[in-house]
């Protein structure tokens, strides 16, 4: 599971950005293109020049999808994390994982990155037979293939689109308007949304959310000040990184 603790800032960063958001169903596809569409109808061309035009109403969201951790998923996920066998964890991450790298192998071609695709590729079909449909990472131990970071929003940002005012989407969490579009495609590759048993879709779907959840609980003590503008600071900076390598300068002494 992932361990603010031991890991590096950029990843724990990453983990306090998606959490509780993680996609339980398809009727959330149809609230985000909605959301987006208000944005769009309010975000005026002079505002393109400000870091978070839409404030207001983004705190709103934010209290919304915190009041859900707090008493949904967050309770879930202490209870999986103190229930759960270590072993049944990682497995369970493993398999969540191996589902991800089809994501992050159409991504790789979409931006052309031809030999990342491949060795992503590679991971994905390993893991699937040898690793027992994911459930063990045979890639990463065995043919030390590791895990790459893929996704639309990076692949926009690679042809040149830019990242647009920050947004907090209500379930899916903070995002930029860029990045917004991109959970978009990156749910039309996601293999879970597919399946056609609605049950077994959804049980998987908040498997996932929970799973992830339980693995970032204890980077909830590291939030200080204004919560809003530390989750905004850490997002921002977090995919700066990830789209061009370094922390962009985000103003942190707002809080």
């Amino acid at each position: 599971m992932t361990n603010c603790n031991s890991n590096t800032n950029s990843t724990c960063l990453k983990a306090l950005l998606v959490l509780p958001m993680r996609r339980l169903s398809f009727p959330h596809d149809i609230a985000l293109a909605i959301f987006l569409i208000l944005v769009l109808c309010s975000y005026s061309a002079q505002a393109a020049v400000e870091n978070d035009p839409l404030e207001p109403v983004n705190r709103v969201t934010y209290q919304f999808n915190h009041g859900i951790d707090e008493l949904l998923v967050k309770p879930l996920a202490r209870t999986y994390k103190q229930l759960t066998p270590a072993p049944i964890k990682t497995g369970v991450q493993n398999f969540f994982s191996n589902l991800d790298d089809v994501r992050v192998t159409v991504n790789d071609l979409l931006q052309l990155q031809f030999g990342q695709a491949a060795s992503d590729l590679t991971r994905l079909a390993i893991n699937t037979t040898l690793g027992i449909g994911g459930v063990l990472n045979v890639a990463d131990t065995v043919f030390e293939l590791e895990k790459n970071d893929q996704d639309f929003g990076k692949t926009l940002a690679h042809w040149g689109v830019g990242a647009g005012p920050y947004v907090v989407l209500p379930v899916f969490g903070p995002s930029t308007l860029r990045d917004s579009f991109g959970i978009g495609f990156d749910s039309l590759v996601d293999p879970l949304p597919s399946i056609d048993h609605v049950q077994s879709r959804n049980t998987l779907l908040a498997g996932k959310t929970v799973e992830f959840r339980a693995g970032v609980l204890s980077f909830d003590d590291l939030i200080s000040g204004d919560e809003y503008l530390f989750v905004r600071g850490a997002y921002l900076q977090y995919r700066d990184r990830a789209v061009n390598g370094d922390f962009a300068e985000v103003a942190f002494e707002e809080f």
